[in-house]
């Protein structure tokens, strides 16, 4: 299960005295202040993030996009090979189709 937001917020209150509400804070401590800690703190916090299972009570934090990052577009997005089952399964129904058209014509 993927680790839920509020667990990032709580990390940064617990470590950083970070308002746990303000998510663009917590990105902020994320980035410019984790990495000054010492390891063994920084292994803890990864440690407290990994044991997050979405059990405790969840509270709504407002998503947020960060400031001066574009958000990406479909276009800017590479494009993606599809599964191998999806294209034997295109290949089975094109030779279906001809097949059905080869004995339409001679039928």
């Amino acid at each position: 299960m993927p680790t839920p937001t509020t667990a990032f917020a709580d990390a940064a209150a617990k470590y950083g005295d970070v308002d746990p509400h303000d998510i663009e804070a917590v990105w902020i401590w994320f980035r410019d202040e984790l990495p000054k800690l010492p390891a063994d703190v920084v292994e803890q916090v990864f440690q407290d993030l990994l044991t997050q299972d979405g059990s405790h009570p969840q509270r709504e934090i407002v998503p947020v996009y960060p400031d001066r990052v574009p958000i990406p577009s479909l276009d800017a997005s590479p494009p993606v090979m599809a599964p191998i089952l999806a294209e034997r399964w295109r290949a089975l129904l094109r030779r279906l189709a001809a097949n059905l058209r080869a004995r339409g014509r001679h039928g």
